[in-house]
C-alpha cells in the first residue's frame, strides 16, 4: 500500500510540477468558435497535430456571406505570406541538387539585379533575398503588388529595385520585405528552366502528397470550395470582391500567392517536423536542409511587452520562417496578411507540435487571440483569456481603436491648385495623372487603377489625398513643391499610424513630365 501511495504521489506531483494540462480539441474548438463569433470573421479552418495525432482539424464557418458553404478541412485559404516557407522550401531542393547554393550571388543567376547601391548589388547572395536584412525599408515596392489587381509584372518588380532607396544597414537592420522574395522567385525559374509555379507543384506540392494546395491559380474543378476574403463594410461582412482569387498567375505569388487548405497545411508542417520525410515516408529534402530553413539570421525587435508575454529572449527571422522562444521552447512560426484572408502555421519541435489556422477576413485580433490561445497551453503557460487581452489592446471588431492621424506636413512651397494637373511619373511606380481643375482635382495610377481619388487642399503646397476605394484605409498627404530646375515634384506620406507599411508612398518621388505617359 505505502508504494502504491509513493508511486501516485510521484505522479500528482509530476503533474503539478509540468504547468496546465494541455488542451484538448473540443477546448480549442470552443475557443475559435467564440472568437470568430465575437470578432465577426465568416470563416475559418483550425488545425492540431501533436506526437503523431490529429487533436483538432475543423471547419467553421462559412467560404462566402453572399453563398455560404461550410468551411472544412479541405476548403482552399489564400496563405499569404506563410507562403514563403515553400518559397525556401524550393530553394531548398536547388540547394541539395547542387544547382546554386545559399551564398551565391544573385547576379550570377539574374544579371538583371540591381539594387540602388553597387557594392551591395554585387554582394547579395541567395539568402539575402530571403532575411530581410537588404538595407531596403519596410515594404519597399509593395505599391507594385498591391492594392489588386493592377498591372505590374514581375519584369517591373526586377526593374524597380534600383529606384528604391537603400534606408538601412546591409545585412544588419531588420526590415520586412515582399520583393525580394519575388526576386527569390524568379531565381528559381532561371535556374530550373520553370516557373516559379510549375516548379514548387512539380517538385514540393505533388511530392509531398498536397493534394488541396496550388501554388498557382487555383483551377476551375477547385474553386467549388474555395474561401472568398470579406471585410467589414458599415458594421456588415461584405465580400472583398476586387481581391477575390483570379485565373490568371500573380506577381507576388512567391512571396505570399498560394492556396491551401488546413488538412494539406498540417501535412507540410508534419513533413518540416520529421525533419523532411512526409507522413507517407517519402524523404523531400534533408534533415540538414530542414534545419537550414529554420536556422535564426536576421535579429528582430522585441519589445519589452512581448518579451513579457511571451517570457522570451529573442525573436528572430530565418528563411522564411520567425524563430523565437517561449516559455522556454523554441517555437518556429509565421503568419500572412492579404486584404479579406489572414493565417498563421507554427512548429513546436520540443512537442512534437504543429498548428495552423486559416480565416478569411482580415482580423487581427481574432489572429492574435487564436495565436495565444492555442499555442500558450502547449507551453505550460498559465490560462488567460486572450481574446480579451487583445481586444482590451487593439479594440474589438466592433469598435476597433482609432488610429494615430498625422497633421497636415509643414512646407515651403508656393505651388497652387492651378499648377497640379498634368503627368507625373516615378522611376518604380510609374505614370501617375492629376486631372480636373482648381475647384476639383483628382489624382488616378495608371498602372494601379484602384489608386484614385480627389485632392484637397490642407496647408500651402500640401493636399489630402482621400481614394476612392473606401477600403483600402490608406489616405496620404500629397507634397508639391518644384526643385532647383523648376521642375514640380510630387512625394507623398501616410496620412496615420494605421496605413499598412506596404502602402510605402514615402519611396514615391513623382517628377513632372511633358508628352504622353510611358507605360
Amino acid at each position: 500500500m505505502r508504494t502504491q501511495i509513493l508511486a501516485i504521489s510521484a505522479v500528482l506531483l509530476l503533474a503539478a510540477c509540468s504547468g496546465p494540462a494541455e488542451p484538448a480539441g473540443e477546448d480549442a474548438a470552443s475557443l475559435v468558435a467564440r472568437v470568430l463569433q465575437e470578432e465577426r470573421v465568416p470563416g475559418a479552418a483550425v488545425g492540431i497535430w501533436q506526437r503523431g495525432e490529429p487533436v483538432l482539424l475543423r471547419g467553421f464557418g462559412v467560404t462566402n456571406v453572399d453563398n455560404p458553404r461550410p468551411v472544412d478541412p479541405q476548403t482552399l485559404f489564400k496563405l499569404a505570406s506563410t507562403t514563403k516557407a515553400f518559397t525556401t522550401a524550393a530553394l531548398a531542393l536547388l540547394v541539395e541538387e547542387g544547382r546554386l547554393q545559399w551564398d551565391s550571388r544573385v547576379v550570377d543567376y539574374l544579371p538583371e539585379f540591381q539594387l540602388g547601391d553597387p557594392w551591395i548589388t554585387r554582394e547579395f547572395r541567395v539568402e539575402d533575398l530571403l532575411t530581410h536584412r537588404s538595407g531596403l525599408g519596410a515594404g519597399a515596392g509593395d505599391l507594385m503588388l498591391w492594392p489588386q489587381p493592377n498591372q505590374f509584372t514581375r519584369a517591373d518588380v526586377l526593374a524597380g529595385l534600383k529606384y528604391l532607396p537603400v534606408t538601412k544597414k546591409f545585412r544588419a537592420d531588420y526590415a520586412y520585405d515582399n520583393l525580394l522574395y519575388i526576386v527569390a522567385g524568379e531565381l528559381i525559374a532561371a535556374v530550373s528552366g520553370q516557373s516559379y509555379e510549375d516548379f514548387v507543384q512539380e517538385h514540393l506540392l505533388a511530392r509531398l502528397g498536397l493534394r488541396h494546395c496550388y501554388a498557382g491559380p487555383v483551377p476551375e474543378t477547385a474553386r467549388d470550395n474555395l474561401a472568398d476574403p470579406h471585410r467589414l463594410e458599415n458594421n456588415r461582412l461584405v465580400v472583398d470582391t476586387p481581391n477575390l482569387a483570379g485565373d490568371q498567375p500573380i506577381v507576388l505569388a512567391a512571396a505570399g500567392g498560394m492556396h491551401c487548405s488546413a488538412g494539406d497545411m498540417l501535412r507540410w508542417l508534419r513533413t518540416l517536423l520529421a525533419g523532411g520525410v512526409t507522413p507517407d515516408g517519402e524523404r523531400i529534402f534533408s534533415e540538414e536542409s530542414r534545419d537550414r530553413l529554420w536556422k535564426p539570421v536576421t535579429l528582430m525587435p522585441m519589445s519589452d511587452e512581448r518579451a513579457r508575454r511571451d517570457a522570451g529572449h529573442f525573436y528572430a527571422y530565418a528563411l522564411g520562417w520567425r524563430v523565437q522562444d517561449m516559455h522556454g521552447l523554441r517555437v518556429i512560426h509565421h503568419t500572412g496578411s492579404l486584404s479579406g484572408m489572414y493565417a498563421w502555421a507554427a512548429v513546436v519541435p520540443e512537442k512534437d507540435l504543429a498548428l495552423v489556422v486559416l480565416m478569411n477576413r482580415s482580423a487581427g485580433v481574432a489572429r492574435q487571440s487564436l495565436i495565444y490561445g492555442l499555442l500558450k497551453p502547449y507551453l505550460g503557460a498559465e490560462p488567460r483569456d486572450w481574446l480579451a487581452y487583445f481586444q482590451e489592446l487593439y479594440g474589438g471588431a466592433a469598435e476597433p481603436l482609432e488610429p494615430e492621424h498625422y497633421p497636415p506636413p509643414q512646407i515651403d512651397s508656393a505651388v497652387a491648385a492651378r499648377d497640379l494637373p498634368g503627368r507625373y511619373r516615378d522611376p518604380w511606380f510609374g505614370p501617375i495623372r492629376i486631372e480636373g481643375d482648381s475647384g476639383e482635382l483628382r489624382w488616378r495610377s495608371l498602372k494601379s487603377p484602384r489608386l484614385a481619388g480627389g485632392l484637397e487642399m490642407a496647408a500651402p503646397g500640401v493636399w489630402s489625398l482621400r481614394w476612392d476605394d473606401r477600403s483600402l484605409q490608406a489616405d496620404a498627404w500629397l507634397m508639391a513643391e518644384r526643385d532647383e530646375t523648376g521642375t514640380l515634384i510630387l512625394t507623398m506620406q501616410p496620412q496615420s499610424r494605421g496605413v499598412d507599411f506596404s502602402y510605402d508612398f514615402p519611396d514615391l518621388r513623382f517628377e513632372r513630365v511633358g508628352g504622353e505617359e510611358q507605360q
